[in-house]
């Protein structure tokens, strides 16, 4: 049984869910994902639905960038990764916030997506602790900083 002050304390970890899907129709994309420059899933052939999760501090700022490499282009069979759900702390970032995403890649095309059609990285770089940022990207203004 938990003490009285033990309930109180300020969890200092917060989850983080990274759920992406392969279109496998001309081959098997190969997928790495980065969370602030340390490699969370390794450079793998993506042959299924994929979950990742892990644990981030309450208070780093979050550049999480997924890697697809050595796609074989077709103009009648696709391969691509599809960010299915990006969740921090129980919270739907992706595909809610897309409009805040940076795709370079090698079609020069970058939209403002999900889906990863073309080798290439896809970048969401949250510049600021989670909630802090969370506050301001949902029109709730700035929090103030003790």
């Amino acid at each position: 049984m938990k003490n009285f002050y033990d309930l109180l304390d300020i969890n200092k970890n917060i989850d983080f869910v990274l759920e992406v899907e392969p279109i496998l129709k001309n081959g098997e994309p190969i997928i790495k994902v980065l969370l602030n420059q340390d490699c969370i899933f390794g450079k793998y052939s993506l042959t299924a639905y994929q979950k990742i999760c892990t644990r981030i501090s309450l208070l780093d700022t979050i550049k999480l960038e997924v890697i697809m490499s050595d796609k074989k282009y077709n103009a009648n069979l696709e391969t691509a990764i599809i960010i299915k759900k990006l969740e921090i702390d129980g919270i739907e970032v992706i595909p809610k916030y897309n409009h805040l995403i940076d795709y370079q890649n090698d079609h020069n095309i970058n939209t403002k997506t999900n889906y990863l059609g073309y080798n290439g990285t896809w970048t969401l770089d949250i510049d600021r602790p989670f909630y802090q940022w969370l506050h301001q990207a949902s029109g709730q203004g700035w929090l103030l900083e003790p």
